[in-house]
């Protein structure tokens, strides 16, 4: 599932600019690969929280576990969570527990917005499970802004800034 997604990313390496317009305009095909590649590696959530530009992954995510979605959306310089299931009783419904979330990123960078989305779901007493990212750069500090609030990151791909541009991470294991 994931191949195809990186093919789509390793046409447009090494540029910055160019990986963040394909992932703008992702094909419905590329999107559902990630939505199921999640699907499989995510743990039980019970509502996904899509950061700006994330909303239609999240939507086909939650399509394919057949739970909720809601969005982090900055307004006037403060975070906010935004989504109809907010406002409707039932439609977040913990299996077991206090509610178990997940946010959703296209691409993690310095994670502001993944960071926002978790802390906006603490105060909503949610835990966050993970934080799926379709793409994580590892030469940005969101990993490391999500690992000291013990987020995990899940990806399909992880990209290296070099000097050249964008390439595939080779220093970890299971990126390359």
């Amino acid at each position: 599932m994931p191949d195809q997604f990186r093919t789509a990313i390793a046409d447009v390496l090494p540029s910055a600019e160019a990986v963040h317009e394909r992932l703008a305009v992702l094909s419905n095909r590329d999107r559902l690969n990630v939505a199921e590649f999640f699907s499989g590696a995510l743990p039980d959530v019970d509502v996904l929280i899509a950061t700006p530009g994330a909303e239609a992954l999240s939507h086909d995510l939650g399509a394919l576990r057949g739970i909720p979605s809601v969005k982090v959306t900055s307004l006037a310089g403060h975070w906010t969570l935004v989504g109809s299931a907010l406002h409707h009783p039932g439609d977040i419904r913990a299996a077991r527990g206090p509610v178990r979330a997940a946010v959703i990123s296209l691409e993690l960078l310095a994670g502001q917005a993944e960071v926002a989305a978790t802390v906006l779901a603490t105060r909503r007493d949610w835990d966050v499970v993970a934080v799926a990212a379709a793409i994580e750069r590892t030469d940005a500090a969101g990993h490391v802004h999500l690992s000291l609030l013990g987020v995990p990151v899940l990806t399909p791909v992880m990209l290296a800034g070099t000097p050249r541009g964008l390439v595939f991470e080779r220093r970890i294991p299971h990126s390359a």
